[in-house]
């Protein structure tokens, strides 16, 4: 397969006008990354991006192909989610359009069967937008509760007296707030991140790909509902230090180091399972 080398500075000009182009974006997107903490995660998301697409690089040259011209109009889409986000001032939509001309490159220069093998690498560039502040609002209050009423009925299982309304937990010693802080969002986007990862590196199929992303978010919520169960009892026996401090801290790494347990427990049955399936349509087809 032979590219023109009129098309190939064609492509490398738009490359670079693009690059100029979306500038402005990296940089308010990095400096978003560095000062929201429920962003954080998204300064390791082009890096995993770029580094899968290296580890995979043979697979992807072989699926090298001519170039698809449907993907010019791919990234004048990504451009217009780009003027969209910054008229509507909107980092998330500019965030998603990064991936969308990605994409759109990828198709134009390389063809549509390099972009299917693509697809981890070049999707895996959505984690990176931030959420929107108007999301963060909307889920935390409900997150809240949902961490305040699941502690409140743990300790009332162990016999420890508690009352709940709302995001507070009165203990005897000691009342509660289930602050936005402890709301978990934190934690469920890098998990999602990290899921999303460890799921290309397991498993083989997208459905279970997707299974064990999906999967994160329940496990993330119920983590770190846990995570202020285990205080509320800490209080209760151990004293208002463990809301708190050294005590407080450590609750929390140990409840997030066990939420990885069943997350990597999920993941091997997938996979073996998958390996079966591929066993036994290997078999049919012998």
């Amino acid at each position: 397969m032979r590219v023109s080398v009129s098309t190939r500075w064609l492509q490398l000009g738009t490359v670079a006008v693009l690059a100029a182009l979306y500038v402005p974006t990296m940089i308010e997107m990095i400096d978003v990354w560095r000062t929201d903490t429920y962003a954080g995660h998204g300064m390791f998301v082009p890096l995993f991006s770029a580094l899968v697409a290296w580890i995979e690089r043979d697979r992807l040259r072989a699926a090298t192909g001519r170039g698809h011209p449907a993907g010019i109009v791919v990234i004048l889409a990504g451009v217009g989610l780009l003027a969209l986000g910054t008229l509507g001032q909107s980092l998330l939509l500019k965030g998603l359009s990064v991936a969308v001309v990605v994409a759109g490159l990828v198709m134009w220069s390389f063809g549509g069967r390099c972009l299917r093998a693509a697809t981890f690498p070049v999707g895996f560039l959505l984690l990176m937008a931030p959420l929107p502040r108007a999301v963060v609002a909307a889920v935390t209050l409900k997150i809240q509760v949902f961490a305040a009423a699941f502690a409140a009925a743990a300790a009332r299982l162990l016999d420890v007296p508690v009352y709940q309304t709302g995001v507070t937990i009165e203990l005897s010693s000691l009342t509660l707030q289930v602050a936005e802080a402890c709301n978990g969002l934190r934690f469920l986007m890098a998990l999602l991140v990290l899921t999303a990862a460890f799921a290309q590196a397991t498993q083989r199929g997208v459905p279970r790909k997707l299974v064990l992303v999906a999967s994160a978010i329940p496990i993330a919520i119920f983590a770190n509902a846990m995570r202020v169960a285990a205080i509320a009892v800490g209080v209760h026996y151990i004293g208002p230090e463990a809301a708190s401090g050294t005590i407080h801290n450590w609750i929390g790494k140990g409840v997030w180091g066990l939420t990885l347990i069943p997350l990597i427990l999920l993941g091997l049955l997938l996979a073996r399972t998958g390996a079966r399936t591929s066993s036994r349509l290997k078999e049919k087809v012998a």
